[in-house]
C-alpha cells in the first residue's frame, strides 16, 4: 500500500471516528501548519465531508490564490497563544489539528526553533484545546523511534529513543497528549505516519 493511499485511510478511520461524535451540525476544523504537506490533502477531504467554510487553514505563510479559492485561511502563529486563542473564539473552533513542525533536517539545523515551533506551538494547542474542550489531532511519525527500538514488527510500546529534535518533539507530544487525556479528559489523537506521508 502506497504511503498516500495508507494517510488516506488512517485519517479518514481517526476523523470518521470524530465525525460520528459530533452534533449535527458539522464541526468547525482549524487546521495549523495547513499549508504544509499534510494539510492541504486533509482540509481537501474534510471540506468534501463538511462543507468548505467549516475548515480554516492556517499558517505564517502566504498561501497561494489557488489554495484561498478553495476555503477559509487565516493567518496563525502557533508560537501566539492570544492569535490562535482569537481564532478559536471568532471561528467557533470545536477540532483542531495541529500539523505545525519543523521537520527533521529544518529542524536539525535550527535546533532552538524547532524547540520553540514543536514542543512550545504544542504547548499552546494543547492547552487551548483543553480550555476550549476542542478535539485535538497532533500527527506523530515512525521518526518517533530511534535504532534502539525493536523492529519487523515495531511494537507501539517500546523503547523509542529518537535521534532528531524532530523526533524527540514528536515523542513529546505523543506522552504529553496521553496525559492530558487522562489528567484532563482531553480528546486528543495521535497517529504516527511513514517518512513519505506526502499526499
Amino acid at each position: 500500500m502506497s504511503a498516500r493511499n495508507l494517510f488516506q485511510l488512517s485519517s479518514h478511520k481517526v476523523f470518521s471516528r470524530l465525525s460520528s461524535t459530533t452534533a449535527a451540525k458539522p464541526p468547525r476544523v482549524l487546521i495549523t501548519g495547513g499549508l504544509g504537506q499534510l494539510g492541504t490533502g486533509l482540509a481537501r477531504e474534510l471540506r468534501k465531508l463538511h462543507g468548505e467554510e467549516t475548515v480554516i487553514l492556517s499558517d505564517i505563510i502566504k498561501p497561494e490564490d489557488e489554495e484561498l479559492a478553495k476555503g477559509p485561511f487565516v493567518f496563525a502563529d502557533v508560537l501566539d497563544f492570544k492569535c490562535l486563542q482569537e481564532i478559536v473564539v471568532n471561528q467557533r473552533i470545536d477540532w483542531l489539528v495541529h500539523f505545525s513542525a519543523l521537520l527533521s533536517a529544518v529542524g536539525e539545523n535550527n535546533v532552538p526553533l524547532a524547540v520553540r515551533v514543536n514542543i512550545e506551538g504544542l504547548h499552546n494547542v494543547i492547552e487551548l484545546s483543553k480550555q476550549y474542550k476542542l478535539k485535538l489531532f497532533v500527527p506523530s511519525t515512525i521518526g518517533a523511534f530511534g535504532p534502539e527500538s525493536p523492529r519487523d514488527p515495531t511494537p507501539n510500546l517500546c523503547i523509542q529513543r529518537p535521534k532528531t529534535i524532530y523526533g524527540v518533539s514528536k515523542v513529546h507530544a505523543e506522552l504529553l497528549g496521553e496525559y492530558y487525556h487522562k489528567r484532563f479528559n482531553l480528546d486528543f489523537r495521535c497517529l504516527r505516519f511513514p517518512r513519505n506521508h506526502l499526499l
